[in-house]
């Protein structure tokens, strides 16, 4: 981008890259979640989108991005949410799963660069990881900010679908499927 008699000017590469990746978390944004139930019945304990070290990366930023504090809310790692976003994942095309996992790869090996921090983000402890979020979430590069969001976005995504999470937030449950109550008529 370069800036011309006033005007923004854009090179055809960051065009590209740019459409690339709104094209690629719009397809995130798409996901439908398949209810957590249908997951443990067709084998949601094992990752399938996801590698195992990528799994492990992705349940490291969940945590701390869905900690709140709140006693009543679980901690990430104790819900399924990790299968719940992998699921998702299966949603999305092969090219986008594969950017997810450089960009986790690329998230885990930053803190050298972007926090001048000899370790990974899995590695430092818990304040550690929520100033390099906060460095994420407010990088002057687009492209980081973006990235913040995808893992963000998935990251509530993967949380806030757990059933043990929505007495805390005091969400009743999907209504689709729900049976009529007492006094309530159903229109023909």
């Amino acid at each position: 981008m370069d800036q011309r008699h006033g005007r923004l000017v854009w090179s055809r590469r960051a065009l590209l890259r740019r459409t690339a990746l709104a094209a690629g978390f719009l397809a995130v944004g798409r996901l439908r979640l398949e209810p957590t139930a249908a997951l443990a019945a067709d084998g949601a304990d094992t990752l399938q989108v996801l590698s195992p070290r990528q799994g492990a990366i992705m349940a490291a930023i969940a945590e701390r991005m869905v900690f709140s504090g709140v006693p009543d809310l679980p901690p990430f790692r104790t819900t399924p949410g990790l299968f719940t976003i992998d699921r998702a994942l299966l949603q999305v095309e092969a090219d986008v799963r594969q950017q997810i996992g450089w960009l986790l790869w690329g998230f885990e090996w930053g803190p050298p660069v972007f926090a001048y921090q000899l370790t990974t983000f899995t590695r430092m402890p818990p304040a550690a990881q929520d100033e390099y979020l906060r460095g994420w979430a407010a990088s002057p590069r687009e492209l980081r900010r973006l990235a913040f969001r995808a893992l963000k976005n998935l990251s509530m995504l993967g949380y806030y679908a757990q059933p043990a999470t929505w007495e805390a937030i005091h969400y009743d449950g999907p209504w689709l499927g729900r049976q009529a109550g007492p006094g309530f008529e159903r229109p023909r």
